[in-house]
């Protein structure tokens, strides 16, 4: 059973996040997938959506950056990313130690994370680096906001 499953409302017209917005979800539908009882695999899951929510979190604010959008904004987005990979690794290790309802905590706590930060703090990102581009913001950006 999966996470998250993608749709349009995704899209942030940025290719190179759309594409890692999807390889992102893909990664955290994996762990979830992945059987409770075979910690090998399931530690595995975990390490590579550990290392790509960093290489992720690095190409977004790379590109906030780069395209000089308001430092309030950058600010708060890499805040976010912080309390986020923080978070994940605090519940990983909790699970780790044997914790009750950790893993499931875990999970919920992806789910519910990538789905809000996504449609709205990354839509509300790349609104403001297609601003500051110039760029026209595809027309279905506008459905969360």
């Amino acid at each position: 059973m999966s996470l998250i499953q993608w749709g349009a409302d995704f899209y942030t017209g940025l290719p190179d996040i759309d594409e890692q917005h999807r390889r992102l979800i893909a990664l955290a539908n994996c762990l979830g997938d992945t059987p409770r009882s075979d910690a090998e695999v399931l530690g595995q899951a975990f390490e590579e959506l550990r290392t790509y929510i960093v290489e992720h979190f690095s190409l977004e604010e790379k590109q906030m950056t780069e395209a000089q959008i308001d430092p309030d904004h950058l600010r708060y987005h890499i805040n976010a990313h912080s309390l986020f990979a923080a978070r994940v690794t605090e519940l990983w290790e909790a699970h780790c130690q044997g914790a009750d309802g950790t893993f499931e905590e875990l999970l919920g706590f992806l789910k519910t994370w990538i789905l809000q930060h996504i449609l709205h703090t990354d839509r509300a990102m790349a609104l403001r680096i297609h601003e500051k581009l110039g760029a026209n913001a595809p027309h279905n950006m506008f459905t969360h906001f």
